[in-house]
């Protein structure tokens, strides 16, 4: 964990308060990004666990595809998802 966790979570607030405006003029796979980037910053909070480490280490991976290939992204979007339901289910289920 960061040292000032309060100032870290402040930073990511701040950052999608701000977002909920932009959101509204510009296009929905940026608006989506931003919802990624956001949980990717939430994740770098997080210490020891695995699969969220992977996890920032894959939206890294493909970030910049919403800027490239915005089909491919829209893909990873939706794979990323799933991989965090089966992470969700994992967890909660063990299953």
């Amino acid at each position: 964990m960061p040292e000032n966790l309060d100032r870290e979570l402040f930073k990511i607030i701040t950052y999608l308060v701000n977002s909920a405006p932009l959101s509204l003029e510009e296009t929905p796979q940026l608006s989506a990004f931003r919802l990624a980037d956001a949980a990717n910053r939430l994740m770098a909070l997080v210490d020891d666990d695995e699969f969220l480490r992977a996890a920032g280490d894959d939206f890294r991976a493909h970030f910049n595809l919403v800027m490239t290939d915005q089909p491919a992204f829209e893909a990873w979007l939706a794979d990323n998802a799933g991989r965090f339901t089966l992470e969700t289910r994992r967890r909660e289920l063990g299953t």
